[in-house]
């Protein structure tokens, strides 16, 4: 028995499926320019990051894909006047254009959809040209989607890597050293950067640009010396707000003259587009739904575009600039310690990332801490339940590593000493203990971090209840711990300094746990743990299998915890959180700076924010020496004679 006519569906799907698509594109614009701002927070929500995701594929799709369909519909008046507006919907909102910076790289693609989808529109336009009552809001709209469309393909533009660093003037080492001297400096004890280059110009400089010359450096790493921990984490995060709003929104091309002067065309066109349309349909009748159907857009468009007005202004981009006008306006250079210190306490403690790390364990990742009930359901899936858990960074885990990093960078007097601390990956710390150097200098970094992971959970679980004063440390070192082992594990991107196959020495620990772990089955990993750290010490990290040599990471994670229980009465958790820091610190040094413009948009990592700020201590690798700045600056000028 056949319920549903086939004839019925088609005639049904022709005389709605234009309304019903164009009324979705409208809901996925609504929800995109309202919630996208909210990635900086909540990147880390799968659920929340795989909505936006969706809406933001969805967002792209339909609209061409009802200019398709109102193409091969019957011209009318009213299909016209929509014709334009999913050209509008196809600019996407203000708040996100790109969704990854992958995106950004395919802004020809869309140069050359925007050139179809135009000539679509307009040859949808001509066909009801002669007769068309809705001509003049109809034309309206459409200056307001060429406008929309044509400003995302220029911030896409600007935003790709190909263009992202044309504005960053070469400005050579005498003539920054000269503009400076003009300065108080005891009065301007900031970071100096260039009026054209923005305050995120250190980023920019860092992902694209040219080598940071020694005298920014110098003055960089003297104003991060005298700041506080808070003050320079918040200072941070305006800088990654900064990146992300420059690499994945409008405001770029929006927050300049020409953009102002489209915003108040796009606004004025809108406006008489509505008022237009309002007076023709008091003489002409059309269909009731489709009139309240383009009223809807009308009076979306005009409240979207206010709401976009609103985070313009409230953004980080315009704040910036309204704190430098309220100052000298003789001043060309901006000083990031003036324009701090003039923020309201508001704007510098708004949130602007998620601050949570992710921690992950090796152990309890494999055996599971997971109740019995999900562990049968993971077996009976043929899949294993993820421990993954989140940390909130606290302020005192923060001032820590702050201090360890301004502990290095006041060692780093020079260009040469920075980037020979920048390789050190534990070997710092532990240079006066003999018999631990071994766990960092003759092991790959990999099998390092997995050695001080093992070792670090075995440590705890055996001290969780001695009381001690280094709580706090102890703290601190499974809080690290935990998130280097989720880097290695979840986020392999940003651990550039693996050289191994990761996965393969994650299996053979997998393998050597599995030795202890087998022999009483009905253990639970406390206990696991224990066994580990009480059984006969291993005289060696290498075994022998099958005639082959290989480390064994569990072998030496066991070496190493009784050597550190030997170091004092009980365990030394501030020379293992050092370590950390170390550790950690290698990595965000020597990961790629494309991979860190990448975390803005997921809600921040903090390997990213170690990354920053060692750079502005001066622990980077991207700096010139004294030599060869003024080698360039001497070039420069002849180039100019």
């Amino acid at each position: 028995m056949v319920l549903v006519n086939d004839e019925s569906v088609k005639i049904l799907w022709d005389a709605w499926n234009v309304r019903v698509l164009i009324i979705l594109s409208l809901v996925l614009q609504s929800f995109l320019i309202l919630f996208a701002p909210f990635r900086k927070q909540m990147g880390g929500n799968s659920f929340f990051t795989s909505s936006l995701w969706m809406a933001y594929l969805l967002a792209n799709w339909i609209p061409g894909f009802t200019l398709g369909l109102i193409l091969r519909a019957e011209s009318s008046d009213i299909m016209a006047l929509w014709a334009p507006f999913l050209l509008l919907h196809l600019g996407g909102p203000d708040t996100i254009t790109s969704f990854s910076l992958e995106d950004n790289e395919f802004w020809i693609r869309h140069l050359l959809e925007l050139m179809m989808l135009l000539c679509v529109s307009v040859f949808v336009i001509l066909q009801s040209i002669r007769q068309n009552k809705l001509l003049l809001p109809t034309l309206l709209v459409f200056i307001v989607g060429v406008i929309k469309y044509a400003e995302r393909n220029i911030a896409l533009g600007r935003a790709s890597f190909d263009h992202y660093g044309d504005k960053i003037p070469n400005v050579s080492f005498l003539e920054e050293t000269a503009a400076t001297e003009s300065e108080t400096e005891s009065h301007y004890p900031g970071i100096m950067l260039r009026r054209e280059l923005g305050p995120y110009g250190t980023i920019k400089n860092l992902l694209v640009g040219p080598l940071l010359s020694p005298h920014r450096r110098n003055l960089s790493r003297r104003a991060f010396l005298q700041r506080q921990s808070g003050d320079v984490l918040n200072m941070m995060e305006i800088e990654l707000s900064l990146l992300y709003e420059t690499l994945y929104t409008k405001l770029p091309v929006v927050h300049c003259k020409i953009g102002y002067v489209f915003r108040v065309i796009t606004l004025g066109c809108t406006f008489g587009a509505l008022m237009s349309f309002m007076s023709i349909t008091k003489y002409y009748k059309l269909r009731k739904f489709d009139v309240w159907v383009t009223y809807s857009l009308l009076i979306s468009a005009i409240a979207l575009e206010f709401i976009s007005i609103g985070l313009l202004f409230s953004s980080d981009f315009n704040l910036l600039d309204y704190y430098y006008w309220q100052g000298n306006l003789e001043i060309k250079f901006l000083y990031w310690k003036v324009e701090f210190d003039n923020m309201s306490t508001g704007v510098k403690n708004r949130r602007r990332w998620s601050k949570k790390i992710c921690q992950y364990n090796l152990i309890t990742n494999h055996f599971g801490d997971s109740p019995s009930w999900l562990n049968k359901l993971a077996n009976f899936l043929s899949t294993r339940i993820s421990n993954l858990k989140v940390r909130t960074l606290q302020v005192q885990e923060w001032s820590f590593i702050f201090d360890e990093l301004t502990r290095k960078a006041q060692a780093a007097e020079t260009v040469e000493a920075g980037k020979r601390l920048c390789l050190q990956r534990g070997d710092g710390i532990l240079g006066d203990y003999v018999n631990l150097i071994w766990s960092v200098k003759e092991l790959d970094y990999t099998e390092s971090l997995l050695t001080w992971h093992i070792a670090t959970e075995i440590c705890c679980r055996v001290d969780q209840n001695t009381a001690s004063d280094n709580t706090n440390y102890r703290a601190i070192s499974k809080l690290l711990s935990d998130y280097m082992f989720y880097l290695l594990a979840r986020q392999p991107a940003m651990m550039a300094t693996v050289s191994i196959d990761r996965k393969e020495v994650c299996k053979l620990a997998y393998h050597d746990i599995n030795d202890f772990f087998t022999e009483r089955p009905d253990l639970d990993v406390q206990s696991l743990a224990e066994i580990m750290f009480k059984k006969e010490i291993p005289t060696s990290y290498v075994l022998k299998v099958s005639g082959y040599e290989r480390t064994s990471v569990i072998r030496g994670a066991r070496m190493l915890a009784h050597q550190l229980r030997d170091q004092n009465s009980g365990f030394p958790w501030e020379l293992m959180s050092k370590v950390w820091v170390e550790l950690m610190c290698y990595a965000a040094i020597n990961c790629r700076p494309n991979v860190h413009a990448h975390q803005p948009s997921k809600g921040g990592q903090l390997l990213t924010f170690v990354w920053l700020l060692m750079n502005h201590l001066g622990l980077g690798t991207q700096f010139s020496t004294e030599q060869l700045s003024q080698a360039r600056g001497t070039e420069l000028g002849q180039d100019q004679l």
